[in-house]
């Protein structure tokens, strides 16, 4: 059976603090007290974030910058993570492979003797 347990991360930002890091499907910021402001890689809008705000994250890298002193939690699944490591490992395997794939010209041909 599945645990469906959260993880949940406390972050204290002070004023002009970033944070980067790469989220998860199904993971959730939320803003404790203070403001932030958020911004999602292949998302189009920011969002600007104050006290009793949530919103979900997206996979990809997430930007958050405290706009006054600000305590947020970073809300995860558990699950998550190493479906997201899978997908990584596979993909740098397939950069990997194509890689290797051209490097190789043909047969080596060996002539014994001469």
């Amino acid at each position: 059976m599945r645990s469906t347990t959260e993880t949940i991360r406390t972050i204290d930002l002070g004023y002009d603090q970033m944070m980067v890091f790469d989220g998860g499907r199904d993971g959730r910021v939320r803003v404790l007290f203070g403001a932030t402001w958020l911004t999602q890689e292949d998302d189009a809008g920011d969002a600007f974030l104050c006290a009793g705000t949530e919103v979900a994250l997206h996979a990809g890298r997430i930007v958050i910058e405290g706009l006054e002193p600000t305590r947020l939690q970073i809300v995860e699944h558990p699950g998550r993570r190493s479906a997201q490591a899978l997908a990584w490992l596979m993909k740098v395997w397939r950069g990997a492979r194509r890689r290797i794939t051209r490097l190789q010209l043909g047969p080596l041909v060996v002539q014994r003797g001469a």
